[in-house]
């Protein structure tokens, strides 16, 4: 599974155009900051409204911060946008994982085939490694 994604305000703008990637099987990662958590359900509806969330493989959510809480939010936050999401598309989506506009992040290789495996609750996705039928020495002349 290719692995692709970004800013979800950036990723949103480009549905539609020519510039929009057309990946399907993928692992979409997404992250944003300073969108309130109905914002950030609005751009995931318009995304699972195209059809582009429901072709992947898992989508995984990186952080969302920056922004301000308010009384009319009654308890709406972002685990609400991503169990009702949950609900709606038949992949698997991992929360909370650390990339985007924060000082700790993991370093995710765009574009790089990743696979993933899972076992109850857990899922662990590679990339980079070699395959055991594979040398690390051999290559074709």
């Amino acid at each position: 599974a290719k692995l692709w994604g970004g800013n979800l305000t950036v990723l949103v703008s480009l549905l539609g155009t020519p510039y929009f990637p057309e990946i399907d099987d993928g692992v979409l990662f997404l992250e944003d900051v300073g969108e309130h958590p109905y914002r950030i359900e609005r751009m995931l509806d318009q995304l699972r409204n195209a059809g582009v969330l429901q072709r992947q493989q898992a989508i995984l959510l990186g952080q969302f911060t920056a922004f301000k809480r308010v009384p009319n939010d009654r308890g709406f936050n972002l685990a609400s946008v991503s169990d009702r999401l949950q609900s709606l598309v038949d992949v698997p989506i991992l929360t909370g994982l650390p990339f985007g506009h924060v000082p700790t992040k993991v370093l995710l290789p765009v574009g790089a085939e990743v696979e993933m495996a899972s076992q109850g609750r857990e899922i662990i996705i590679m990339w980079g490694h070699m395959h055991a039928h594979e040398h690390p020495h051999s290559h074709a002349h």
